[in-house]
């Protein structure tokens, strides 16, 4: 059974610069409706939203920009050379990211919904056996 009945959700993932905002819009244009899970991943972190303070909590204030946001780059300067702390920033910001999407998902009125994703975070595309 699926996570989503009567509904077919696509997950489109694959490296940075592969394409994949392209197909997700041509997808759309042919009257899917899509889904940015990165965008959602960089919503999580704003100032403001849930995943704010827990980043900060876990990499401290230096990764702020002076409008007091969370400078992106300086926080991927520390994940992307540890996979440890990659994990971490994972294990706050994938569970926001997975409730958005099957918010976002439940709430369409499309059949055919596509999430692009640099990762599929373990959402549930495919029936459950």
């Amino acid at each position: 059974m699926s996570a989503w009945p009567g509904k077919y959700v696509i997950g489109l993932t694959g490296n940075i610069a592969t394409g994949k905002s392209v197909i997700r819009k041509m997808l759309e244009h042919l009257g899917a409706y899509g889904i940015d899970a990165d965008a959602l991943g960089h919503r999580a972190i704003a100032r403001g939203a849930p995943g704010y303070q827990p980043v900060l909590n876990t990499f401290g204030r230096w990764i702020l920009s002076p409008d007091g946001e969370i400078d992106r780059a300086r926080l991927a300067k520390i994940v992307f050379d540890d996979p440890e702390a990659l994990s971490r920033l994972e294990a706050i910001v994938h569970p926001m990211v997975t409730q958005a999407v099957d918010l976002l998902v439940r709430r369409s009125r499309h059949k055919v919904i596509v999430v692009e994703a640099i990762k599929l975070l373990g959402i549930r595309f495919a029936c459950q056996m």
